[in-house]
């Protein structure tokens, strides 16, 4: 008997589509019941909907978003007071603590009630984590107003009152969070560190790199709230507070939003700074010196200097601000002056990287000047004839600088002016992650001649002098340590920086810096053979009045045009030379010659060191 199989096959498919019909009656269903809910069911639901948007913005820190998000979101429910709130925070988070306090306001008599929505004690936190108490200030109150026996928004706002001086309201509200949780230990830790602040009457918060104390808050003293430990030693790296004109300058200034309440750990080494201020004496001008591998500033100076003590007092800050020679003036970042010699170890670099012939340039005859281009070009002294780039150097000659000038040409010369950080832009502040900004402690950028048009040009360029007065060659102290160091660090200059490290009111780590190469400028090949050159310019060169005993430097001196009649005094160094923890600059400002003038400071430091 032959048996048949039913035939199933356009059943099942009709089960199918009959399945697939029913699904998607469903979803047209839902979509349709969720559009008359949102449309027409529930304002409320819109109205989470915008504030759930405007928060996830605010975190994201898509700050103009999230204003646009709470800002419809009145538009839609003009009497919630969730929204107003929300801009209130937003407004403090972008710095507008008027418009911030305008909205925290405005929500509050709308009858704001605490809610899960606006996070006001884990902004706070954010702020005080970040050392920003005036904007964990805004946030803590606006919480307790919300909810009075938040211990931990008890806590945050005794941190901001202690961080800013206000012991006797920290003493209290550290109290207050430990009456609502007796087991808080913070509260309890910080409790007894700000007692013990208040019986001292100080606040330390500015620290060099061994933790010395460099400034201080004063609690007491009315009349001076802040005491400077190294005074004028440190002047252009503190700065100062001026109360009476409402003015600030260096990191007083810089960093006035985490001043005082942070402890701020610089690069500066006190012993390294005091020898540096020793050795300068009264002579005008600047002394930088820094870490070569690292890029840390561990000493910065400036002379003229002023005391920031006692920069309140009418009479000083007179007498300081009509002097003359600008004792507020940061020499070191501030001012630009001609390179002069010291430029020359760009333009060997540049020869030695460019594989020129020396044979084919040396040996040349130094009369003491020469003509080029029918323009008097001149050398310090005669040196008769110059053998070689070695030569050169050890001599500082301006006739055999300009034949290699010639050698390498224009383009390859402004090549390595850029390798070695010209026309580069350097900050030496810090980058504020929480507000995505920079805090900028900037340097003037350092210049050199564009476009050289003949052979006098090139000749005065590959010196480190300036050919024209719409071509500069100029440089701060600053950049000019960092051609040492680069030399110094194996062909790698660093990138330079101030600030260590910031923890806030309870140690927590803000900021750390990162050690980070600024330029490749040249070959640990060329590095090595000019070191020995500049290790020949202190052993028996040009530079031998910067010779240490038992402490082999390697240097070069330099020598330029000053703003009036003077001559500025250039040595550039770092030591020891095989394994270099120094890499220096010092600028005699119209003080004479580098061989005569800067040379010896520069030994004295290093004896200084030494002791």
């Amino acid at each position: 008997m032959i048996k048949y199989r039913p035939i199933t096959h356009l059943s099942t498919k009709s089960y199918f589509n009959k399945k697939r019909i029913n699904l998607i009656l469903i979803i047209i269903a839902t979509l349709a019941g969720l559009y008359l809910i949102f449309n027409f069911g529930s304002k409320n639901l819109k109205y989470n909907l915008l504030i759930n948007s405007a928060v996830n913005n605010f975190k994201k820190g898509k700050l103009n978003y999230a204003i646009s998000d709470f800002n419809k979101a009145i538009n839609f429910n003009p009497k919630n007071p969730l929204a107003y709130d929300g801009l209130g925070s937003a407004y403090l988070k972008q710095g507008d603590f008027e418009k911030a306090t305008k909205y925290f306001n405005e929500a509050l008599s709308l009858g704001l009630k605490y809610n899960s929505s606006i996070k006001h004690v884990e902004y706070g936190q954010n702020y005080l984590n970040a050392g920003l108490y005036s904007y964990a200030e805004m946030e803590f109150t606006q919480a307790l107003k919300l909810y009075s026996t938040d211990y931990k928004a008890l806590f945050g706002i005794a941190c901001c009152y202690h961080a800013t001086g206000k012991l006797d309201s920290a003493i209290i509200y550290y109290n207050k969070a430990l009456t609502y949780n007796p087991k808080f230990t913070p509260a309890r830790k910080n409790l007894a560190i700000a007692e013990d602040d208040k019986n001292k009457g100080a606040i330390y918060y500015l620290f060099d790199r061994n933790g010395e104390p460099l400034a201080r808050y004063n609690l007491i003293d009315i009349k001076n709230k802040r005491t400077y430990m190294l005074d004028s030693k440190t002047a252009h790296i503190t700065g100062y507070i001026d109360e009476k004109r409402n003015s600030a300058e260096g990191l007083e200034k810089f960093l006035k939003d985490y001043i005082p309440g942070n402890k701020i750990y610089l690069t500066i080494d006190s012993k390294v700074q005091k020898a540096v201020v020793k050795a300068m004496g009264w002579r005008k001008g600047s002394f930088v010196v820094l870490n070569p591998k690292t890029g840390e500033i561990l000493a910065l100076y400036n002379q003229p200097t002023f005391s920031p003590n006692n920069i309140n007092q009418p009479q000083y800050y007179y007498k300081i601000i009509t002097n003359k020679n600008k004792p507020f003036l940061n020499r070191a970042i501030d001012k630009l002056y001609e390179p002069g010699s010291i430029a020359k170890i760009i333009t060997i670099a540049a020869a030695f990287e460019s594989g020129i012939n020396e044979k084919n340039i040396f040996p040349v005859k130094c009369a003491g000047s020469t003509v080029f281009d029918n323009k008097a070009f001149w050398c310090w002294q005669k040196h008769g004839k110059v053998s070689g780039i070695e030569k050169a150097i050890e001599t500082s000659c301006n006739i055999g600088a300009a034949f290699i000038g010639f050698a390498i040409g224009y383009p390859k010369l402004s090549e390595y002016n850029l390798k070695f950080g010209f026309n580069t832009d350097l900050d030496i502040g810090f980058y504020d992650i929480l507000r995505s900004q920079k805090i900028s402690i900037p340097v003037k950028k350092s210049l050199f001649p564009s476009d050289d048009q003949n052979r006098y040009e090139l000749a005065m360029h590959a010196c480190g002098l300036t050919p024209e007065k719409n071509k500069p060659y100029l440089i701060t102290p600053l950049h000019a340590a960092l051609l040492a160091a680069a030399v110094g660090n194996k062909g790698v200059m660093m990138n330079p920086f101030l600030i260590k490290e910031i923890r806030n009111i309870n140690g927590k780590l803000i900021y750390s810096a990162e050690v980070k190469p600024l330029k490749n400028s040249i070959s640990s090949q060329t590095a090595e053979r000019i070191k020995s050159m500049m290790i020949n310019v202190v052993e028996k060169g040009i530079g031998q009045k910067a010779k240490v005993k038992g402490l082999e430097i390697a240097g070069k001196t330099g020598t330029s045009g000053g703003d009036k009649n003077g001559l500025n005094a250039w040595f550039i160094a770092f030591a020891p030379a095989n394994n270099p923890q120094f890499a220096i600059a010092i600028i005699g400002d119209e003080e004479g010659k580098g061989m005569q003038i800067a040379a010896p400071i520069a030994a004295d430091f290093f004896k200084e060191l030494l002791k």
